[in-house]
């Protein structure tokens, strides 16, 4: 699946591997196999779906349980591209709290063995991630990455002790076929090169049927909570500048995902924009170094997909005197799951003028 070379991995302890990954396969097993004590764990380990407490969360994966054909496709180091074929399988495991995939590559020689790895996916609601630890035997190695969905990608990305970055995506996600990508960058995000790239085609004879968790799905959600989960994807790491000054932007939501965080570091300066919902609109309440805390709404949210949400000034509270600086408004536009662009409007005893910052993001 990956070209370990390019990653420093961390070796788990033998107890952790043994504990997670001593099973290679969770299809169910026909009832007289079950009764061979090797087969026992297998019956157990296995699923039919997932676990009612990852809500939505569950619909990331699901949509992949079952057989895929596989196409690989890995650009070396010298220049050269290696192709070969597989399968993969998705399957969920643990009581439905995780979901499992098998990687699987055909052996291209008579007498050859057939290449697998493994990994294991849960969802952590502290950090609102999915927690992914790929783990191959056959070079004694482990990669754990963390993310979810950006857009309609799901991206999971890591950085290495020496700095390097490993991005793995799923894209143009279809019934049928997904494309993903493995990419690394030694620039601290500023470029990317593609290490892999897999074409999977779903094998006809194991669709699935819809899952529980999609046939009884809740209903539609107000257009102002799904705005609001998709400026929560926001949630990383991303960086600007401004003339000279270098801007680093992190977000992480809290309250139990209700509130979305914005830290802004530039220089010494340090400050937070917090975003939540408030019945058909949003609310970005920004607390600045001026000393005041400008809340901007949104009018009601009628295009919860847009690129762009627009936060007018509300009120203020800080003000010293009429006519301090002040932050009246901010557009903010996600033009793709990379790049985002901020445009602040403000006002100085009488006078406005805007600010306009580009970010693009390196976690």
């Amino acid at each position: 699946m990956i070209s370990l070379s390019r990653t420093v991995h961390r070796i788990l302890s033998a107890v952790a591997v043994a504990g997670i990954f001593t099973f290679a396969l969770w299809h169910k097993v026909e009832a007289e196999q079950i009764a061979d004590p090797r087969q026992a764990m297998v019956s157990v380990l296995s699923s039919s779906g997932p676990h009612p407490s990852l809500g939505d969360q569950a619909g990331v994966w699901d949509r992949f349980v079952g057989t895929w054909d596989c196409e690989y496709t890995f650009f070396l180091k010298d220049g050269n591209v290696r192709h070969s074929r597989g399968e993969l399988e998705f399957g969920w495991v643990m009581g439905g709290r995780a979901i499992q995939d098998i990687w699987m590559t055909y052996p291209t020689e008579a007498g050859k063995e057939h290449g697998i790895d493994t990994s294991l996916r849960f969802f952590d609601p502290k950090s609102k991630m999915w927690q992914v630890v790929f783990i191959s035997p056959e070079h004694n190695a482990v990669v754990t990455v963390r993310g979810g969905t950006e857009g309609d990608r799901i991206v999971l990305r890591r950085v290495d002790d020496d700095g390097s970055m490993l991005r793995w995506s799923f894209n143009d996600i279809k019934a049928d076929s997904f494309t993903w990508h493995g990419e690394t960058s030694r620039d601290d995000g500023k470029t990317w090169k593609l290490e892999e790239e897999h074409h999977m085609k779903r094998r006809i004879a194991n669709i699935v049927k819809v899952s529980t968790s999609q046939s009884n799905a809740p209903a539609e959600k107000p257009p102002s909570t799904v705005a609001y989960k998709r400026l929560a994807s926001l949630v990383g790491e991303w960086r600007g500048t401004q003339g000279k000054t270098e801007i680093k932007l992190t977000y992480t939501v809290t309250a139990d995902g209700s509130v979305l965080m914005e830290e802004y570091r530039a220089g010494k300066d340090t400050m937070v924009t917090m975003f939540t919902v408030d019945g058909d609109h949003l609310i970005a309440t920004h607390y600045c170094t001026a000393g005041n805390q400008p809340q901007m709404i949104t009018p009601t949210i009628t295009e919860p997909l847009a690129k762009s949400l627009i936060f007018s000034l509300s009120r203020v509270t800080g003000m010293k005197t009429p006519g301090d600086w002040h932050n009246t408004g901010l557009t903010l536009t996600i033009d793709d799951p990379k790049h985002l662009t901020q445009l602040w409007t403000y006002e100085s005893n009488g006078k406005k003028g805007t600010n306009t910052f580009r970010f693009t993001r390196t976690l």
